[in-house]
């Protein structure tokens, strides 16, 4: 006998004993997500009910102050009645009377319900604990015989063909998965990058769109201070679309697909123009070649933009392919497992592994079996 056979036979009560708490809480993860689905939805419900209750204490405050103007106004009363229109104030004490009724009425149901809610939630919560005890059990189990299985099959299991067949599918399936899983991150990453570039950017915008109005200031002789503005506003935008190209740098690093952004002149003073020949046409070229940079900005922006697109669409697609590789490894382990507890219940019943190592049963066939073939 092996020593494979051995370990199964010496771990067959275990390995009994965790498939029957697996069979037990199956059911546990898929259940939890459900019971979590719940209590977020009964959460839902009681925040919007909270602020149901505001409104309609408010409503009631209100009625009521309705209500004890016509039922506690004697000097109302009395002109109505002087006035001969005594049935027209008792109608209208009645009907602010009813709806003050109506919205004590309303506010009364909404409170019960609220209560209702709360105790549903309640509930639930508890509910919700007692799945989690079934799940970290079922987590548990699982963990041990993957353990016990791996302590017996773990690499080349000499008789057990099927077994490293279904190992190798789990390990190449497994290496897919993280591949796939490595390049959506990366991705992912180079995503919160060129979001932040892209908040950055716009940025960089309004700092050239305000130097352009001061630059308009600026050719209806705006003076020093305008000028003085207008080149902090530049400096800005400068600095900003720095800081753009950098993070764009480092998306790169995660994603080589992302491309380089085009080219951008911050339009720059010059003293001796500023100082010494500060007239309305230097103003004028000056703004001329802010508007270029704003140009020339505008397409960086929508380079970013459809840089930003475009890896959103990669890494839409890579986590499409990432789930598809996590079924595919799920099964691939799965069918490792069903190999194994094969293995286990045929050496358990007093059977062998393959016939390729161990040969075939000792002993004559059953007399059940049918005749054997002959040509």
């Amino acid at each position: 006998m092996s020593s494979i056979e051995d370990k199964i036979k010496n771990a067959a009560s275990r390995n009994t004993e965790l498939l029957r708490i697996l069979a037990d809480t199956d059911r546990a993860i898929p259940a939890l997500n459900q019971q979590q689905r719940y209590i977020a939805d009964l959460k839902n419900e009681a925040a919007e009910l909270h602020v149901k209750m505001k409104k309609l204490d408010w409503k009631r405050q209100k009625e009521l102050q309705d209500h004890e103007r016509y039922r506690d106004s004697v000097m109302k009363r009395f002109a109505y009645k002087v006035s001969g229109k005594k049935e027209k104030f008792e109608e209208r004490a009645a009907k602010e009377e009813r709806e003050y009724f109506e919205a004590l009425q309303e506010e009364h149901q909404a409170t019960e319900m609220k209560k209702n809610v709360e105790q549903m939630l309640d509930d639930a919560v508890k509910a919700k604990q007692k799945i989690e005890q079934d799940v970290a059990l079922h987590q548990q189990a699982q963990q041990e015989l993957d353990r016990l299985y791996d302590s017996i099959f773990k690499g080349p299991t000499p008789g057990f063909a099927d077994e490293d067949a279904k190992e190798a599918d789990v390990a190449t399936a497994l290496q897919q998965y993280q591949d796939a899983e490595n390049k959506a991150e990366a991705e992912g990453k180079a995503v919160m990058l060129l979001v932040d570039a892209q908040r950055v950017m716009m940025e960089a915008i309004y700092a050239i769109k305000d130097a352009l109005r001061y630059s308009t200031r600026d050719m209806w002789g705006g003076g020093t201070i305008t000028d003085m503005m207008e080149r902090n506003c530049l400096a800005q935008a400068k600095a900003r679309l720095a800081e753009v190209r950098m993070l764009v740098r480092q998306a790169q690093n995660f994603s080589p697909a992302v491309k380089d952004l085009p080219p951008v002149h911050v339009a720059e003073g010059n003293l001796m123009s500023d100082v010494f020949f500060d007239n309305i046409f230097t103003d004028m070229a000056f703004h001329q070649k802010i508007e270029q940079s704003a140009a020339e900005m505008e397409r960086c922006a929508h380079a970013l933009d459809w840089n930003l697109n475009s890896t959103r669409s990669r890494q839409s697609q890579l986590m499409s392919s990432l789930d598809g590789k996590a079924k595919t490894l799920e099964q691939a382990r799965l069918a490792l497992q069903k190999a194994r507890e094969s293995a286990f219940q045929r050496i358990a019943t007093g059977g062998h592994g393959n016939y390729d190592q161990f040969g075939p049963p000792d002993g004559p066939p059953p007399a059940d079996l049918p005749p054997a073939y002959s040509a």
